[in-house]
């Protein structure tokens, strides 16, 4: 599902790097619609670069499964420190706790990517770092009808 950002706001109306008429123009019946908060973007970014690039790329290199890279990932990366925690009940009424990135906050997930990279540095796994943009803890100080990025 394709994302696109708000560049900026005019007169109440929000522009995209794509026209607005040519994203409509994608919408198919039954299709829907999703905003989200600058900061639900920014870690919507962070999740597909750490599903779609990093998991995909360390199967593609290795032969493993994504499934076992994310294992793998958020036991070596201080997954269960940094990561959301489900319990999932199975039908024999026993339990089992999984690591989530969904719902994991903009700090938690930036401090999760930077310690998947530093491993992949030192195992020399060939990971590439996303966007600069998604490693950093960005701030949005909205002025009226603009936003500001506040980098730290």
């Amino acid at each position: 599902m394709p994302t696109y950002q708000v560049r900026s706001v005019i007169d109440g109306e929000p522009t995209f790097k794509k026209p607005l008429n040519e994203i409509l123009a994608d919408l198919k019946m039954g299709g829907a619609l999703k905003t989200l908060s600058p900061l639900e973007y920014h870690t919507d970014q962070q999740r597909k670069w750490y599903k779609g690039v990093c998991l995909r790329g360390l199967s593609d290199w290795s032969g493993d499964t994504p499934d076992e890279w994310d294992l793998r990932l958020k036991a070596l990366c201080n997954g269960n420190e940094l990561l959301k925690k489900e319990l999932i009940q199975f039908a024999d009424s026993k339990f089992c706790t999984r690591l989530t990135i969904v719902g994991v906050g903009k700090k938690n997930l930036t401090a999760f990517i930077e310690n998947v990279l530093s491993k992949a540095i030192e195992m020399d796994w060939p990971v590439t770092a996303p966007d600069p943009e998604l490693r950093k803890d960005v701030k949005l100080c909205t002025n009226g009808n603009t936003q500001s990025k506040i980098t730290s």
